[in-house]
Order: structure tokens, then sequence, then C-alpha cells
């Protein structure tokens, strides 16, 4: 496992130095750390022990995540709550990005190129889940122009609320990695206490997996019919012959009883039962839906369209939309300084936005509204119209006269927006200058 790196030797290069005029010069992380691998808790979860991890990380001599995130870790393997973190994710990866000049509003090609890569695509990833999961501490370890790579420090070893990484979780040994030395490497995402809104959640995901367990119970208890058999013989290996028959009957429970012998189980009503379990499944998973993407249509079966489209602009327009403000400042004010530290040439006006507006307009709606401008008088510029609806224009065409009159054909079958034209021949619109 690639992970921080402990301190073998210091190089004197400064970090700021610029790449060689070729761009193939690789910067590798000079630093070199081994984190020990310890015994990770797969035990069956319950909300003592989420208490006591909580206990745990506000230790104010020893504070220790490593019981916090094993509990998160076991838990993320819940069904439902991967679809809900998809969703919200998505919804915010989805979208596109550009680095412009503040000023002059001019995309920056160059850097656009450096950022539209697998890289930062993770790296966003990594901001989402910091998030939902808590503060996240990455390591750089080489930058080759656009080719950039980094890991996750393991969230088990960190303790942000001291800045320190944990080489052994059974010893105090530990590095700070907010040091000078590792500024141009390692970049903490997130404030110092925070756990994640997934720490909201927890007794919910702990409740449906152990209803979900018990539920399981009682379909194998009661799921299948008893099988019994009365024999009056008593030969022992009589009655052992007859309940091995028995077990091969099926995965049904089966007893083998003397004559006289009464078997009865007291159950609930099986009605009653499907009740309490589902009701109690379907309380937890709308409370998880909720508080990741805010409600609960977008992943059930939803009846009403016109409610599940709005919910759908609640995610994209509210939820993701402050996910997105929190990554522009991550980026802003913490990525692009480190590239700069590591030679990168990122001016003071260049900043890194999620495009909006036009942008993230469906394509219909943008020429809807770009041919109701057209009609009104208003002048696009050709390129633009050309490069945003791939449409390759060569120059203005002749319009058709009609007597002194010229007039624009407009073709329905298009999509073009046709008034009536009662006054004017061959349904074409009159143009007036």
């Amino acid at each position: 496992m690639d992970l921080l790196n402990k301190i073998f030797s210091r190089q004197n290069k400064p970090v700021s130095e610029r790449f060689e005029k070729s761009g193939t010069k690789e910067r590798s992380n000079p630093y070199v750390i081994k984190i020990v691998e310890s015994f990770k808790d797969n035990s069956r979860k319950d909300i003592d022990k989420w208490r006591k991890s909580l206990l745990a990380t506000q230790y104010s001599e020893r504070p220790r995540f490593n019981l916090y995130y094993d509990l998160i870790d076991d838990l993320m393997t819940d069904g439902h709550l991967q679809s809900q973190i998809q969703l919200r994710k998505l919804s915010t990866l989805n979208t596109d990005y550009r680095i412009i000049d503040i000023k002059s509003g001019d995309e920056n090609p160059e850097l656009n190129y450096i950022f539209n890569q697998q890289w930062f695509f993770e790296f966003l990833e990594v901001c989402l889940d910091s998030i939902l999961t808590g503060t996240s501490v990455i390591e750089f370890k080489s930058f080759a122009r656009e080719k950039i790579k980094f890991s996750l420090i393991p969230k088990r070893f960190v303790i942000p609320s001291r800045g320190e990484i944990l080489l052994d979780l059974s010893k105090d040994t530990v590095i700070n990695y907010r040091e000078d030395i590792y500024l141009p490497w390692v970049l903490q995402i997130g404030s110092n206490y925070d756990l994640g809104i997934i720490n909201n959640i927890i007794p919910n995901l702990i409740w449906k997996r152990n209803v979900a367990q018990s539920w399981a119970e009682f379909c194998e208890k009661f799921g299948l019919p008893l099988i019994t058999a009365n024999t009056n013989t008593t030969d022992d290996k009589v009655v052992d012959r007859v309940h091995n028959m028995l077990l091969q009957l099926g995965e049904a429970s089966v007893g083998t009883f003397p004559p006289g012998t009464e078997v009865k189980f007291q159950e609930a009503n099986r009605t009653d039962a499907y009740n309490v379990y589902m009701q109690f499944l379907q309380t937890n998973m709308n409370e998880i839906s909720k508080q990741l993407v805010g409600s609960t249509m977008l992943s059930d079966q939803g009846t009403n369209r016109s409610q599940t489209e709005v919910h759908e602009r609640g995610l994209d327009n509210k939820i993701a939309q402050a996910d997105k403000r929190m990554i522009q400042f991550i980026v802003n004010d913490q990525l692009i300084p480190l590239l700069r530290m590591q030679g990168y040439k990122i001016g003071d006006n260049d900043f890194f936005e999620f495009k909006t507006a036009e942008q993230e307009m469906d394509l219909p709606e943008l020429w809807s509204v770009t041919n109701g401008l057209l009609m009104s008088g208003y002048e696009v510029q050709q390129e633009w119209i050309s490069k945003t609806f791939n449409i390759p224009i060569e120059g203005k065409r002749e319009l058709p006269f009609y007597g002194n009159q010229q007039f624009a054909v407009l073709n329905p079958s298009h999509g073009h927006y046709m008034p009536d034209s009662k006054d004017h021949p061959f349904g074409k619109k009159k143009v007036t200058s």
C-alpha cells in the first residue's frame, strides 16, 4: 500500500522550482513512510459499539478514530446506503467544470487539460467522501504535468484534530503532517472535527441490518413447515434411521418423538410479522434517503412524476449546489496553491468553477432560448451556435423573396418555432428589419 512517507532524508531542492521547458520532468515525493497494518474489527455492530467509537474520537490525550472508521467501513456494504451515496455523488460528478480568468472570463485551455484527467476526477470523489464520511487526508506521490498521482491515507490512522498520522495503532508513534516539509505533498480535506453526515444515520444503518438478520432467522424457522414422525419402537437404531430419513427430506425443521409427544409453535400471526419487519426496515431506509439526497422518491417507486421531478431538482439545485460550492473552496484555496508550490504556472486570477446556466441547460431548452433571441432581433455569435449545437455553419444563406419582401423558412420538423403565418405564403414568416 502506497501511503504517506517517513523522512529518511531531506532534499534541499526548493519545491517552487519550475518544470523544465520540455515539461517531461517528474517530481516525486522525497519522503518515505510506512504505516503498520493492524486488526480491523468486522464483528457484528450495535449501538453500544458506535457510542464507544465516538468516545474514542473525543479523548483529549489520545484520540483514536480506528474504531469509528472500522464501523463505517463495515456499514458501507449496505446496498440502499450505496445507492443513495451514488445518487448524491453523481449529481456533482456529472457536472462539467473549468478554469477561468476571473477578470476576463476566458477559459484557460492548458489548465483545463490538466484538470480534465483521471486524477482530478478521483480528487473530486475524495472531496465528496469527506462530506459524507468525514475529514480526509491525501498524499501526493508525483507530479508530471497532467499526470498526477496521489493516495488516500486510511482514515483510521489519521487524527485531524491534531494534524497527526499514526504509524502504528499499538504505539504512539506519529508524524505531524502540518509541518512545512509536508505542505507541498499532504492535503487535508475537511475540518478538524468533522465525522461526516453519515454519523447522523449510523443508528438507522445498524437497526436496518440487525432487523434484516432477525427477519432472515424468522424465515428460516417459520418459512418451512415442521416435519415430524411418531414411532412406537424403542430401538435406538430404528429411531436414528427414522431421524436421518427426515433430515434428507429437505431444509425444513425435523423432529422424531415418542408417542404422546405434543409439539407446539407459539408464533405470531405471519401477516403481523411481515408488517413489523417491513415497516421497521422501510422507516430506516427513509431516514437514510432523506439525510443523503433529501427525499425518498428518487430511489423508491414513485407514482407521481411531478413530485419525483421536484425532489430531483431539490437534489440537483440545492444539495449538489452546496457540495459544488464546498469543492470550489477546496480547489481554489488548497489544491491550486499546492500545485503552485509544485511548479505549475497558475496565475492569481485563475479560478476553478463548475459550469452553470447554459452548460447545465438541456440542449432542446437551450435551443428554444437561442431561437427566441434570434426571432426577437438579437444577434447571437455564429461561432457559438456552431460549437454549442455541433452544427457546421459555413455562412449566411440568402433568404427567399416574395415580391419586394424577404421571408425566412421555418421547418417545424426540425424543432423550429413557427408562429401563425396566414398573411404570408408557403408557411413562411416575414422577416422585419
